[in-house]
């Protein structure tokens, strides 16, 4: 009876799972050991001091992405992409004039892309009394931009490929001159000031990670917007996404490469700041390893 009672409890430990876990913060700052950082930010990967090593005879071994912070600055103009202007209109002595002026990289809104327009084409003598040569006013019915050519020799160069046409939802013409000036000049497409609906993080922890339509592509969290531009996501879910990680049982990993992108997974330009992540790898151990 005793030898009986013995074996019972011997078997109800045996089959009996330890939960163990433990978590990682990887962070793209190089002061924080990040290397092989990409030019724009997107991408790094960490060597690490220990190897990271799950038991040989783990169970069910599953990341989650307990945290993360990202700056909301990725740019929507870019240097050499979409960041010149080129327009024919007035000096301060109305003389005509061709400007061509160079918008700094940043993440614009429209009223702080017609801001900094007007400010260079004033620094480069362009009449601003009575009026601009050119003002860019929203449409919020229709979510479109409207020019507004104030002078009858104003005229903008969109067929040029390095301006920001698609984010104003022009097409690739010259609009202007306008014998009929003021004129305003409604967008054919809409604005495209938000190519960004929402970062994905990626990590090589995961063979797979969270699937994205059809395919996997070691997704590890997905990062909402929810803040003004310039501002950082904090994003802390109260229920995170459990990956499955089961490659990790019995192996040994120094090396962690990490990606953010957007949610086509297209990489994203960080605009010169960093982020980080929060892992918590799980899995379950037998609490008694032999029999």
């Amino acid at each position: 009876m005793e030898y009986k009672l013995f074996f019972k409890i011997y078997d109800i430990l045996y089959n009996m799972l330890l939960q163990e876990e433990f978590s990682i913060i990887l962070t793209s700052d190089p002061s924080g050991a990040a290397s092989n950082i990409s030019a724009d930010g997107s991408r790094f990967e960490v060597q690490l001091d220990e190897s990271l090593r799950v038991p040989d005879d783990a169970i069910n071994c599953n990341i989650s992405m307990e945290n993360a912070t990202i700056w909301w600055s990725v740019a929507n103009i870019i240097t050499g992409t979409n960041d010149k202007m080129y327009i024919h209109g007035l000096d301060t002595s109305d003389v005509e004039q061709d400007f061509t002026i160079t918008i700094p990289q940043g993440l614009y809104d429209l009223p702080a892309l017609n801001s900094k327009i007007q400010q260079l084409l004033e620094n480069a003598d362009g009449k601003i009394s009575p009026y601009n040569n050119i003002d860019l006013i929203a449409d919020n019915a229709t979510s479109k931009v409207v020019i507004k050519f104030n002078y009858s020799v104003n005229t903008i160069d969109f067929s040029q490929s390095d301006t920001p046409r698609t984010t104003l939802g022009f097409a690739s013409a010259v609009y202007g001159a306008y014998a009929g000036a003021p004129e305003n000049v409604l967008a054919p497409d809409v604005a495209n000031f938000n190519s960004v609906d929402s970062f994905l993080l990626h990590c090589d922890l995961v063979d797979r990670g969270i699937l994205m339509n059809n395919s996997y592509s070691q997704v590890v969290g997905q990062v909402l917007i929810d803040v003004s531009p310039g501002s950082q996501i904090i994003y802390n879910p109260f229920n995170p996404t459990k990956v499955e990680a089961n490659n990790l049982i019995g192996a040994s990993r120094r090396t962690i490469r990490v990606f953010l992108t957007d949610q086509a997974g297209d990489p994203v330009n960080t605009n010169g700041e960093f982020y980080s992540l929060k892992l918590k790898v799980s899995y379950m151990r037998p609490l008694m390893i032999t029999k």
